[in-house]
């Protein structure tokens, strides 16, 4: 994701920030620091401390959904921390409803070990009856005893408003892995997105009829986010059973590693082509030029730049047998608009969003049974001119 910068890794996952998280780290601030007693500089600070606790907690979250994840072998390669809370890059959740349903509730089940273990904290570290005749006023306090419980309802608020069945809340998931036991897929996702969509607009028209702005932003996300589920879906229903061999472009160049990224930006001028495979003598793939990534080291490091210092090295590859969908999957995790098409070491193409747009086209205007015209015979990729 643009705009995000990673700051640490756990399990091979790399925790990322994104620009926008300063906007929820400054409310915090202007609450604690200006509306609240006593505010000024320590008000101000003990809110940013307060958000990046409380943003911990989201880390856990989505630690925890991303290590059962990574259990049954879905691929996770980074949690990006955003205003409106933590969101893991992981490949496709596995079809099997009960892992889904393992996989989702694991991240509101951790808030909810979380607040148990704090909860019995403070039994032992506070008196807990005086805290309970002013709760709101002690949560509310900038103090130690007050951050405390405000973390305490915080992951109870964490743990139910994930678990509200609406996509794209962990809710959603599992009402829709459990919807799975008794109908299909197809019809358990679309009862799911149109329950998490019926769900946003009533919570809409009450952030309208009491004003709460929030309220009202929240409901944007998730009307959009269960929409964006469904046409996940939808991909997958179109795309489910094309192989890579029918979408392959064998059309295409390869740039070597001793060229200058000058004489390989020359080609843009003359092909639709934006991203280069590098193969060696041995015609080893040893890298990808992204169109961005020439774009940049032309402007900043002039033509001259050699290719084997720009070539993207941890690049993910399709076997011509694989499912496009799941092809564009990785695509997506990986943060890439094309990749790679190998014959076990030979390269046959490439495969790029935009051509999993065109034939994502050309099927739902066509039907899916239109597949079968499709022939699977890729020829091996040619080198460019310079």
């Amino acid at each position: 994701m643009k705009w995000s910068y990673g700051i640490f890794s756990a399990f091979g996952i790399q925790i990322r920030v994104h620009l926008t998280f300063l906007l929820i780290v400054g409310y915090f601030a202007f609450i604690w620091g200006v509306l609240r007693e006593p505010g000024g500089v320590s008000g101000a600070l003990y809110g940013v401390l307060l958000v990046i606790l409380l943003f911990a907690l989201v880390v856990v979250h989505e630690l925890t959904h991303s290590r059962v994840a990574q259990y049954y072998g879905i691929e996770v390669t980074n949690i990006t921390l955003l205003p409106i809370g933590g969101m893991a890059m992981m490949g496709e959740f596995p079809r099997d409803p009960m892992k889904e349903l393992v996989i989702s509730i694991a991240g509101p089940l951790s808030n909810v070990v979380l607040a148990v273990i704090m909860a019995v904290g403070a039994f032992v570290f506070f008196d807990v009856g005086a805290v309970f005749d002013d709760f709101i006023g002690v949560m509310l306090s900038p103090s130690v005893r007050g951050a405390y419980f405000y973390l305490l309802v915080t992951n109870i608020a964490l743990a139910v408003f994930n678990l509200l069945p609406a996509f794209p809340m962990d809710g959603g998931r599992v009402f829709r892995s459990l919807l799975q036991l008794w109908l299909s897929r197809s019809r358990a996702n679309r009862i799911a997105v149109v329950t998490g969509q019926v769900f946003a607009l009533l919570l809409g028209l009450f952030g309208i009829l009491t004003g709460n702005i929030v309220m009202l932003l929240i409901a944007v996300f998730i009307f959009f986010g269960a929409q964006a589920e469904g046409q996940g879906d939808g991909v997958r229903r179109v795309l489910g059973n094309l192989k890579v061999s029918q979408a392959v472009n064998t059309s295409i160049e390869v740039a070597r590693p001793d060229q200058v990224i000058g004489q390989l930006a020359t080609r843009l001028f003359h092909s639709y082509q934006e991203d280069f495979p590098v193969v060696d003598e041995a015609g080893t793939v040893v890298g990808i030029v992204t169109r961005e990534r020439l774009i940049s080291n032309l402007g900043t490091l002039g033509p001259n730049h050699p290719v084997s210092e720009t070539m993207r090295t941890d690049f993910p590859v399709a076997g011509l047998e694989e499912c496009v969908y799941d092809a564009f999957v990785r695509m997506r995790t990986k943060n890439v608009k094309a990749m790679p098409v190998m014959r076990g070491r030979e390269l046959v193409g490439m495969v790029s969003l935009e051509d999993i747009s065109e034939v994502y086209a050309l099927l739902s205007a066509a039907g899916t049974e239109f597949i079968r015209r499709v022939p699977e015979e890729p020829r091996p990729a040619k080198e460019g001119s310079e």
